[in-house]
């Protein structure tokens, strides 16, 4: 059974960032990532700690333990590097009985279901709001936020069934239960 789940998106290449979250907020079982792992992108600043090549191999050890989608930014290249040359634009997963629909967010969607966790990314910003029987999840980007933030990341705590976001400083800015 997976415990902890960690939420990334929009990571954009920075090495230092993502490493503490893992290592700092850990242990996770899984990691499900939104798109735009490694190149930040044409309209985006570099970084502070941009190391593409550090965290794709972060990326690629972590094996079928990172499950994730295609970004606005991932060339085939990324995903080669990151070991998930064939990612979908968008997924479906089943984890522990909770049904969730994972996408970027730079395209419309319309969602499979209309009980669980709809994860996207795409905008930088963090949300967590809750409309029907969904729950909508943005993990906001931890490298390149666009909001006043340090930075974010979600986790999903299967033991407290809870689904929260975190700034960079360990902060719980939301949360829901499932």
């Amino acid at each position: 059974m997976v415990k902890r789940i960690l939420i990334l998106s929009d990571t954009h290449g920075a090495f230092e960032i993502t490493k503490a979250i893992i290592d700092k907020f850990g242990p996770f079982e899984m990691i499900l990532h939104c798109g735009d792992y490694l190149y930040h992108g044409p309209r985006n600043p570099i970084p502070a700690d941009y190391d593409p090549i550090s965290l794709s191999t972060l990326f690629k050890d972590m094996g079928d333990r990172l499950v994730g989608v295609k970004g606005n930014c991932d060339s085939e290249i990324d995903l080669t590097l990151i070991g998930k040359d064939r990612l979908p634009d968008s997924r479906v997963v089943h984890i522990n009985g909770l049904d969730i629909y994972m996408y970027h967010g730079h395209r419309k969607e319309s969602f499979p279901f209309e009980r669980g966790l709809v994860i996207s990314g795409h905008t930088h910003l963090r949300r967590l709001v809750r409309e029907g029987s969904l729950l909508l999840l943005n993990p906001g980007s931890p490298s390149l936020p666009k909001d006043a933030s340090p930075g974010s990341f979600g986790t999903i705590d299967f033991k407290k069934r809870e689904i929260s976001v975190f700034n960079l400083t360990g902060a719980r800015s939301e949360g829901e239960t499932f």
